[in-house]
C-alpha cells in the first residue's frame, strides 16, 4: 500500500511539472531523478488513471449562437454545447458534457450556497462523476433521486454513482433503500410506504439541485439496452403515448405522465416533485433525445442544460 501511494505520488508530481509547469520531458526527469523513457510512461500512466484528461476545445461563433437561442428559447439559467463536428466520436463528446456539468457543479458548490444535490442514473450522470475534480465540501449531501437497479450494470446505478460523487467531493451522502425496479405495482406502492424509502424519497424532493440525463423513446433507451423492460412493456407504454422518462418517470408529448403496470413499479421521484426543485440540471446527447428533450424544456422542467451541437439544432 505505501508503494501504490508512493507510485501516485510520483506520477502526480510528473503530471503537474510536465502539464502546468510547462517543463520538458527531460527538464522533468532532471528535477525527479529519473530517466526520460521513464518520465514518458509516467505521464501514459497519468492519463490512464485519470489524473490528466484532455479535450479539444472548439468555442466558435455557431456554438455561442447555438447557447444564446437555446437560451433564449426556454429561458434557460445556464446552457453549454459541446462541437459535434470534425467527426468527434460520441464517447469525447459525451466526456465533454460531463466535464462541463461537473465545473457547473464545482461552481454551485463554490458558492457555498447549496446544502444538498440530488442524481438520477444513466451515462449522462456516470459521465458527470467521472469528470468530477476532487474537492473538499463537507457541507454538502449528495442524494439519490431513484431507487437502485440491483447489482448488474453498476457504475450507471444511483446509489453506486452517489458514493463516487460523495467520495470525490468529501461530502455526505444518502442511501436509498429499495430498488428502482419492484417486482409489482403492489410491491412498489407498499415500498414507498416504508419508513426507510418515504425518507429516502423525501429528502430527493428537497434537494437545492438535481443533476440529471434525459431518456430516449422507449424502444431506444437504456432500460431496453440494459434488458431491464420486455418486450411487451415496452409496446405498451408506447401504445400509451410515452416518448421519453427522466428519473424514472414516462411522459408524453403533452408532459403528462404515463402510467402502465411496468410504470407503477418504479420508485424515485415524480416529475412533479423536479418541477419543485430550484435548479434542475439536464445533461443530453445526441438527436434521439430530441423529442424528450424538447418536451422537458417546453413545460419549463430544467433550468441547465448540457448538451452537443446536434441535439441543440434538433431542438431550436
Amino acid at each position: 500500500m505505501v508503494q501504490e501511494v508512493t507510485d501516485r505520488e510520483l506520477i502526480l508530481k510528473v503530471a503537474i511539472l510536465y502539464y502546468e509547469h510547462n517543463l520538458t520531458q527531460e527538464e522533468v526527469a532532471s528535477r525527479v531523478g529519473i530517466s526520460r523513457p521513464a518520465i514518458s510512461k509516467l505521464l501514459q500512466k497519468a492519463k490512464d488513471l485519470g489524473l490528466v484528461r484532455f479535450f479539444i476545445q472548439d468555442i466558435n461563433k455557431d456554438i455561442i449562437e447555438l447557447e444564446v437561442a437555446l437560451q433564449e428559447k426556454y429561458h434557460l439559467t445556464n446552457v453549454k454545447v459541446v462541437s459535434s463536428t470534425n467527426g468527434r466520436t460520441s464517447e469525447a463528446i459525451q466526456a465533454q458534457v460531463g466535464q462541463l456539468s461537473a465545473r457547473y457543479m464545482a461552481s454551485l458548490i463554490s458558492k457555498g450556497n447549496i446544502k444538498s444535490i440530488g442524481i438520477g442514473w444513466g451515462r449522462a450522470v456516470a459521465n458527470l462523476v467521472a469528470q468530477t475534480d476532487f474537492l473538499t465540501a463537507p457541507q454538502l449531501t449528495i442524494v439519490p433521486l431513484i431507487g437502485g437497479l440491483g447489482l448488474i450494470n453498476l457504475e450507471i446505478h444511483s446509489d453506486y454513482l452517489v458514493s463516487e460523487l460523495a467520495m470525490k467531493l468529501h461530502a455526505r451522502h444518502s442511501t436509498f433503500y429499495a430498488p428502482v425496479i419492484a417486482d409489482t405495482a403492489k410491491e412498489a406502492k407498499e415500498l414507498k410506504r416504508s419508513s426507510l424509502v418515504s425518507s429516502a424519497i423525501e429528502a430527493a424532493k428537497n434537494v437545492d439541485a438535481a443533476f440529471i440525463g434525459v431518456g430516449n423513446h422507449v424502444g431506444e433507451s437504456t432500460w431496453k439496452e440494459l434488458g431491464y423492460i420486455t418486450g411487451d412493456e415496452i409496446t405498451e407504454l408506447e401504445n400509451a403515448g410515452a416518448i421519453g422518462d427522466a428519473v424514472a418517470n414516462f411522459f408524453d408529448i403533452n408532459f403528462k405522465d404515463v402510467e402502465t403496470e411496468f410504470s407503477k413499479r418504479l420508485i424515485g421521484i415524480t416529475i412533479a416533485d423536479l418541477m419543485r426543485v430550484p435548479n434542475v440540471v439536464a445533461m443530453a446527447v445526441g438527436t434521439l433525445k430530441a423529442e424528450s428533450l424538447s418536451t422537458l424544456l417546453k413545460y419549463g422542467l430544467i433550468n441547465s442544460l448540457f448538451i452537443d451541437q446536434t441535439l441543440a439544432e434538433a431542438i431550436l
